[in-house]
């Protein structure tokens, strides 16, 4: 086990590695790889991905089709997933005319205005409003904006900025492909209570040289839904199982791959963990450590083995 374990950090760096463990533990997890050849693929897979899409071009960008429902006229929640050429959905939508309230974590607040000063120009206060995702008031907050014509836009499946407040959060467990995901259900509670539309936009994954379509996951009318808690354990189970075949088909194009374990808390049934592929070796601060996948948790171990 030693041997594949230093021939497999070839090619990585300290961090890298140490990134990656994390990384296989979360595909292990909802996936169930377990050879860890086919991990560091996906892994490779997905940080070179990650790099092209940050780059994209979004006015290559386009809608499935004419969504009725979706008009910047008539405010509502539209959420998506940290997912293929997901930077443009936002910036796709006020291109054309959408004003958008987006709940960010603090510390990258700066980060996010400067990025849509530099898509948008001096307009971009016009249509952009940033609110703090931490606010204990932020409820109040949205329900203003969405008065003054601004759609509430967020991520449901979190982001690196968002490590830092999963324990503040409330989430719930819910099974996902062959395991459980911790997930938010506060935006979904804030639509029922705002009495708001709520529609998942997601970017496909693009044909060569084609148009990248922007199309619709989920659209749901608040209306239909007289009980809050059915409304939200409901859609929230429908969201993730529609978007499991997106992901199925393109598993490399999912970001929170990288840090599923700092948000969303992966589990899976323990018997389907072999004992063999379970165990991991990594570095940190000169130490030496072993990494178990199943419960995310590290043990010194004594130099003297290696």
């Amino acid at each position: 086990m030693q041997f594949t374990w230093k021939a497999a950090m070839n090619g990585y760096t300290e961090k890298d590695w140490r990134d990656f463990v994390f990384f296989s533990a979360n595909v292990q997890h909802l996936l169930g790889i377990h050879q860890l050849d086919i991990q560091q693929n996906l892994h490779r897979a997905a940080i070179n991905f990650s790099g092209r899409q940050a780059e994209t071009d979004v006015t290559k960008f386009q809608f499935e089709d004419e969504t009725f429902w979706l008009s910047p006229e008539c405010a509502q929640f539209i959420l998506s997933f940290h997912f293929g050429y997901y930077r443009a959905v936002p910036a796709f939508l006020v291109q054309r005319g959408y004003k958008l309230c987006i709940p960010v974590a603090k510390e990258v607040m700066s980060q996010q205005s400067q990025h849509y000063a530099a898509l948008l120009g001096d307009r971009w206060q016009k249509q952009v409003v940033f609110l703090e995702a931490e606010d204990p008031y932020l409820f109040f907050k949205l329900r203003r904006q969405m008065d003054l014509g601004y759609h509430i836009f967020c991520y449901l499946d979190g982001g690196v900025s968002a490590a830092k407040g999963a324990q503040r959060r409330k989430l719930k467990k819910m099974p996902f492909l062959n395991g459980r995901i911790s997930v938010q259900h506060g935006i979904l509670d804030m639509a029922h209570l705002l009495g708001k539309k709520m529609t998942v936009l997601i970017a496909e994954m693009p044909i060569e040289n084609e148009h990248i379509t922007i199309r619709t996951l989920d659209h749901c009318d608040v209306n239909w839904y007289p009980n809050r808690k059915h409304f939200t354990e409901y859609n929230n189970r429908i969201i993730y199982e529609e978007f499991e075949e997106v992901l199925l088909e393109y598993p490399e194009a999912w970001e929170a791959w990288l840090y599923l374990h700092k948000t969303m808390s992966p589990s899976s049934d323990e018997t389907k963990w072999p004992a063999a592929n379970r165990i991991i070796s990594f570095s940190n601060k000169e130490k030496q450590l072993l990494f178990d996948k199943f419960t995310y948790l590290s043990y010194l171990f004594p130099e003297t083995i290696f």
